[in-house]
């Protein structure tokens, strides 16, 4: 890892100030109750590929719940909690259009849409023990500002009991293919249309992937996966470009927490977190495939050396059509304050970089978050209190970063006691697509962006 007198500073005060407060993360709100959802009409599943031989009940029983029990924020239910979650009142900034709708999966979901061009009638796909499970959400004709409150609508299978398990982490969509990890840790690549899906890598069991199009129909993934090495076992970030070995993606030695990538100029920019117990550095670097179809891979840049972390920190990075990419935190911005951190790439990542804080009323952990790549605005989907009291209920805030990263809200879409997963999409006409997991399920839901 490079230095900075900067940085160093910066990695000196964190220490300091960690152990002032004897190493404490962000305070956890905690789990909590969810109330009802809004009425819409069955949706049906369809499959890319066929369900292990497993019946669902032996999945939700045994394998699936050893993926819920490796993933700190698996999606259990938690002590008396209602059967569904309730959506906000309304506000002009995000109106609900469709939704929400309770899905026969619970755990963490992709928004994908089979129409790249159109970006419409997004379909969520689950992780089963490795293999895609798509549903295609069949909503009622479009709500009202005001939604229903006196029915709650299910897609197809999901029967009158609780919601099946889904696996983690959430599977991902790249040029055609899609990339899900099963229960062991091991990642497959299935075309969409189906067929063969040799194992691509081997990763930490329940850890997030990302994959993402590369120019040429390249895809590239990225993962984490645990290293022996003369410290001991250290969890390292690695990358595959198509089907090619693993390339070592974070330096050895300085760990990995989260890793995410996006589109970025003629190649893919990278981030990723190491959340340490004094300190989160943050680092970023650009790749890009070779005319020899090898991977480059451009300098490591620690952007961003926040407050103490903890192994639950994720983050999200956000790119609009053109023009820079930001890299989104929710950390301690300092001993008394949490929020979101956004860093603002412009050419190319480089140490030391600024950021634009967003101050949530008290801390979460884990403090789920997503963002739109590709479009323009872009917009961000993220959990934060209501309240600063301890064990305030939580919201699902929807906002919009403006060209500094500054964050813009526009509503809170829903309000519950827990959240354990959120992803945001934007189609072309004009609206949100959200998925969102609490201790009661998985739901979906469609807004319209307002003025």
């Amino acid at each position: 890892m490079r230095s900075s007198p900067f940085r160093s500073c910066l990695v000196a005060l964190a220490a300091l100030l960690a152990a002032c407060r004897g190493g404490a993360g962000a305070p956890d709100a905690g789990p909590a109750q969810a109330q009802e959802v809004a009425a819409a009409a069955p949706a049906s599943s369809v499959p890319l590929a066929p369900v292990p031989a497993a019946s669902a009940a032996a999945l939700d029983a045994g394998a699936v719940a050893a993926a819920d029990a490796a993933a700190p924020d698996a999606a259990a239910p938690d002590a008396g909690a209602d059967a569904a979650v309730a959506a906000a009142a309304p506000d002009a900034g995000c109106k609900l259009r469709r939704g929400p709708l309770a899905l026969s999966l619970r755990g963490p979901a992709l928004l994908w849409s089979p129409d790249e061009k159109a970006r419409a009638d997004f379909r969520v796909i689950f992780n089963r023990d490795g293999v895609a499970q798509p549903v295609a959400p069949a909503f009622a004709a479009l709500v009202g500002s005001v939604p229903p409150r006196d029915d709650v609508a299910t897609d197809a299978g999901a029967g009158s009991g609780e919601p099946a398990r889904a696996s983690w982490p959430a599977c991902a969509v790249a040029s055609g293919f899609v990339f899900c990890m099963d229960q062991g840790g091991t990642i497959r690549r299935t075309p969409m249309s189906g067929g063969a899906a040799p194992p691509l890598g081997a990763g930490r069991r329940g850890t997030g992937i990302s994959a993402v199009p590369l120019p040429g129909g390249h895809t590239l993934l990225a993962f984490l996966s645990d290293r022996k090495t003369s410290e001991g076992v250290v969890t390292q970030a690695f990358a595959v470009l198509d089907d090619r070995p693993a390339v070592p993606l974070s330096e050895e030695g300085s760990g990995a927490t989260f890793v995410a990538l996006s589109p970025w100029k003629d190649g893919a920019l990278a981030m990723y977190i190491d959340a340490r117990s004094a300190l989160t550095p943050v680092h970023a670097r650009t790749l890009r495939p070779t005319a020899e179809g090898k991977l480059e891979l451009g300098p490591d840049a620690v952007l961003f050396v926040g407050d103490a972390g903890e192994s639950r920190m994720g983050g999200a990075l956000a790119i609009g059509p053109e023009g820079p990419a930001y890299v989104l935190l929710p950390a301690s911005k300092d001993m008394s304050e949490f929020g979101m951190a956004a860093i603002r790439i412009a050419d190319a990542p480089r140490d030391d970089m600024p950021a634009v804080w967003s101050l949530y009323p008290n801390g979460l952990s884990p403090a789920p978050i997503a963002a739109t790549q590709g479009v323009s605005p872009i917009h961000v989907a993220r959990v934060r209190p209501i309240a600063p009291e301890p064990g305030a209920r939580h919201a699902l805030e929807i906002g919009q970063l403006d060209a500094e990263g500054r964050f813009q809200a526009r509503c809170l879409a829903v309000e519950g006691k827990s959240f354990k997963h959120v992803a945001i999409e934007a189609d072309r006409g004009g609206s949100l697509w959200l998925a969102y997991t609490t201790s009661a399920g998985t739901f979906v839901e469609q807004r319209a962006v307002g003025p």
